[in-house]
């Protein structure tokens, strides 16, 4: 309530025509805002959105990304921090992904310490001409027996992009601080993969 003593008593009634009229407004305390007690606006918790483009990449800085999953949950940067990761950009149906399946299973086997990621650049809408959904994606990875992360890139849009890939399939190892450490496009069927990245898998898990 505005002090009173501001005021003159012969304008008091224009004060009292204005506040009825809606023509002056007070102030509202941060504290009622949003039912957040305590709270301003800018400090409310923001939920994580997985579908937003995220920020672009900059050499030099951890890689920082937000992937859905089928499971619902999504595949975190954070979370993987400490951890040396391997990314696969792949199309799902494409001709390359059962040789592509052995090898991150040949490095799965010969390098643990590594957590594979499986990325799938598929459309998720039902008019997209490579769309599978959910649903199919958790039965196809429950019959291979898949044990490590399968997460979504809609298109390239959340990540591939960010990392100036240009090509499926590709490859990302990620240090244990999230940088880039080396990125590889195509698939070489002459060699393995395993092979083709020995002395990087094996450098990035290095105790610091």
């Amino acid at each position: 309530m505005l002090p009173t003593k501001s005021f003159p008593a012969s304008q008091s009634w224009v004060l009292t025509l204005l506040l009825w009229a809606g023509l002056v407004v007070q102030p509202v305390p941060a504290h009622h805002l949003a039912g957040h007690p305590g709270t301003a606006p800018e400090e409310l918790p923001q939920e994580k959105n997985p579908t937003v483009v995220q920020k672009v990449q900059k050499q030099g800085d951890p890689v920082e990304f937000l992937l859905p999953t089928p499971d619902g949950l999504p595949l975190d940067a954070e979370q993987l921090r400490g951890k040396a990761v391997l990314l696969c950009f792949i199309v799902h149906g494409s001709p390359m992904m059962r040789s592509l399946l052995r090898q991150m299973n040949t490095i799965a086997d010969n390098h643990p310490q590594v957590t594979l990621c499986l990325v799938l650049t598929n459309g998720t809408q039902p008019r997209d001409r490579d769309f599978i959904s959910d649903a199919d994606l958790k039965s196809w990875r429950d019959q291979l027996h898949l044990t490590y992360p399968i997460a979504r890139d809609p298109r390239g849009n959340l990540l591939f992009q960010r990392l100036n890939l240009s090509v499926i399939p590709s490859f990302v190892l990620l240090r244990k601080d999230g940088t880039v450490a080396v990125k590889r496009e195509g698939l070489d069927l002459t060699t393995t993969l395993a092979e083709q990245m020995r002395a990087d898998l094996l450098r990035v898990v290095q105790p610091d």
